[in-house]
């Protein structure tokens, strides 16, 4: 069965309104056992870090390279205020920003919809000798009592659920009376969004396709329907994972509202919606108070002599995250 179809009058997770469309549509070619089975392959951001995994090196590795080009986390999620209250992450990768929350002295749980996440996350705890509580969960259906958690985090996680407004519900649902939440939530307005995957990816796409003309009956009989484990957008395989997600959808697959969900992430991550700030206002409209920030814009990644000062300021009018600070 893929995305549901139900349709009501709603805000869609671009923040534009919509009266019949389906929640997920057509837009949406996937399962939860989709999203679960990508996501399960490593623990998220496994593959920036040349170290064995589940190491001491690995782990340290992975922590100084998450705060070098993510510079922001530090800054704008509040850890140390987390000290002595109950703190749960829903989608915890690799532990690294749950280690900072337990480091502050914070009761910490971490759920992942994957294994590999959450025994990652384990790991990463037993391995610096810190305490936690690690499960699997489903961010639309959590298993928790209502009102059980002081501050829920959740960063670069739940735009890849299938239905997103669900998973915030949940999250109102087991935070406590006057309780905060940071998320991290990919932006639609963004340099990233218009520029990168909407202008030069989709292009480079449309040119490899063509490349291929005359081909595609042959290309289409050679498919072969089995996870590669294809993560980010470099290399040769990314290109050629994209070529066969178009043969199987036809050009379609470019069209912004489907190429979007392949084009954050890898070509074969089943969902990844993008936000406005106006609509998530509206789709979060059910918290007393809603801040939103925007951040990321990793240019000194990739031109090392750039004033930090000139990438901070770009990242709050261009960056590709839209931090969300929520109180009940």
């Amino acid at each position: 069965m893929e995305g549901q179809m139900t349709y009501r009058r709603q805000y869609n997770s671009t923040g534009s309104r919509s009266d019949t469309r389906p929640i997920l549509g057509s837009r949406i070619r996937a399962t939860a056992a989709d999203v679960k089975a990508f996501w399960g392959t490593e623990a998220c951001g496994s593959h920036f870090v040349e170290a064995q995994p589940g190491t001491a090196e690995f782990y340290t590795s992975f922590r100084q390279l998450r705060y070098q080009w993510e510079w922001h986390i530090p800054r704008l999620v509040p850890f140390a205020a987390q000290k002595g209250k109950k703190v749960l992450e829903i989608g915890c990768g690799n532990g690294a920003d749950g280690v900072m929350f337990a480091q502050a002295g914070a009761d910490y749980t971490g759920v992942d919809l994957t294994e590999a996440a959450v025994e990652a996350t384990r790991n990463h705890f037993q391995v610096l000798g810190l305490n936690g509580t690690f499960q699997i969960e489903n961010a639309e259906n959590l298993s928790f009592a209502d009102e059980s958690f002081d501050f829920i985090y959740s960063y670069g996680v739940l735009h890849h659920t299938l239905n997103p407004e669900n998973a915030f519900a949940e999250m109102h649902r087991v935070l406590k009376p006057r309780g905060t939440a940071v998320l991290m939530l990919y932006h639609k307005h963004s340099f990233n969004y218009y520029v990168r995957i909407m202008g030069y990816m989709r292009l480079r796409l449309a040119l490899h396709i063509l490349s291929h003309m005359g081909q595609f009956a042959r290309d289409r009989i050679e498919l072969k329907d089995q996870l590669k484990g294809v993560r980010g957008n470099r290399g040769a395989s990314v290109w050629q994972t994209h070529y066969d997600n178009f043969l199987r959808q036809g050009w379609s697959y470019l069209k912004a509202e489907n190429f979007v969900h392949h084009a954050t992430d890898g070509p074969e991550c089943p969902c990844a919606f993008v936000y406005t700030r106006a609509g998530l206002r509206q789709i979060l409209s059910q918290f007393a108070e809603i801040e939103i920030k925007v951040a990321h814009f990793p240019l000194r990644k990739y031109v090392s002599c750039v004033p930090a000062g000139m990438e901070k300021q770009l990242a709050s009018w261009l960056g590709w995250y839209l931090i969300v600070d929520l109180t009940k």
